[in-house]
């Protein structure tokens, strides 16, 4: 999914600079805080705030949110700078920060399977017309599309796999626009309101296949990779620091179907935290297992 100048990012990189995505049920036990990694993605929001909720309210282990770009947060974990990441993809999506940091951290487990990437298109779009990236290079559909595909932040893994996937489909004359999540979620919107055609890169799970009807583009060159697993990392002193909460994570496990109803939950109210507490309320057995010893 989802930096590169890491060195002069990290220079200015400060753990001070807590971003607080939902107002933590907070504990006043002076218990060293969890720094967890956090990006304005609505996926890692909805798993983030799942386990800030149940780390401080069962756990009575305080959680720090610290929004990072991707490639900070892994060369940040590695460092122990920060104290654990929960959005890290594989095998292809972050597999260049993962191949140079994995020996500095400690994987804690797969979160939950089934994620991909890939570029989508609203379902008014023929498929006729456009089935498959290769249908791009077509010029009346060029033309309709104004040469461009409507990307996120720049750096990230689902960019870095969308500049290759625009040389090895020779699809000359396109420009991957750089944004930012908000950014696609607008120009997809827009188009869906009246009827445009539009291209985005995105990913699952994601809420945006629920608001609006969409589907992937065929990738038959797989430049955009396949299935991914969603991993948490953590720092390598996160097990002897937060041992409970380290057995935690290793127990944490989820679907994409519930990430994708805490997200719909979560950008309808605009309310991350608590959408996340009427999941883990709601689903006993799995907060259960999650904390078995």
């Amino acid at each position: 999914m989802k930096s590169n100048g890491l060195k002069s990012l990290v220079a200015k990189f400060v753990v001070s600079t807590v971003v607080a995505f939902g107002a933590g049920v907070g504990s006043t036990s002076a218990a060293e805080p969890i720094r967890m990694a956090v990006t304005n993605w609505a996926d890692v929001q909805a798993v983030a705030n799942v386990a800030k909720y149940v780390l401080e309210t069962q756990l009575k282990q305080p959680v720090q949110f610290v929004q990072a770009d991707i490639g900070i947060q892994f060369q940040s974990v590695a460092r122990g700078d920060l104290d654990i990441m929960v959005g890290g993809w594989l095998p292809v999506t972050h597999a260049t920060y993962y191949a140079k940091y994995k020996n500095e951290m400690d994987d804690l487990g797969i979160i939950y399977t089934g994620g991909k990437n890939g570029w989508a298109v609203p379902a008014y779009i023929p498929e006729s017309q456009l089935s498959s990236i290769d249908d791009l290079s077509k010029p009346e559909v060029k033309s309709k599309l104004s040469g461009t595909i409507q990307g996120i932040e720049p750096g990230g893994g689902l960019m870095q796999a969308s500049e290759k996937t625009l040389k090895a489909y020779n699809l000359d004359g396109y420009k991957l626009q750089a944004s930012s999540e908000a950014g696609m979620l607008a120009g997809v919107s827009r188009a869906y309101q009246s009827k445009q055609w539009v291209v985005a890169t995105a990913w699952s799970p994601h809420w945006l296949f629920q608001k609006w009807q969409m589907r992937y583009l065929k990738d038959p060159k797989g430049t955009l990779g396949g299935e991914e697993q969603i991993h948490a990392f953590a720092s390598k002193k996160f097990t002897s620091k937060f041992p409970r909460a380290e057995g935690f994570f290793k127990r944490f496990r989820l679907t994409l179907a519930e990430v994708e109803a805490i997200e719909l939950e979560g950008n309808t109210t605009n309310d991350y935290a608590t959408a996340a507490k009427k999941f883990v309320e709601a689903n006993p057995d799995k907060l259960k297992a999650w904390l078995q010893q």
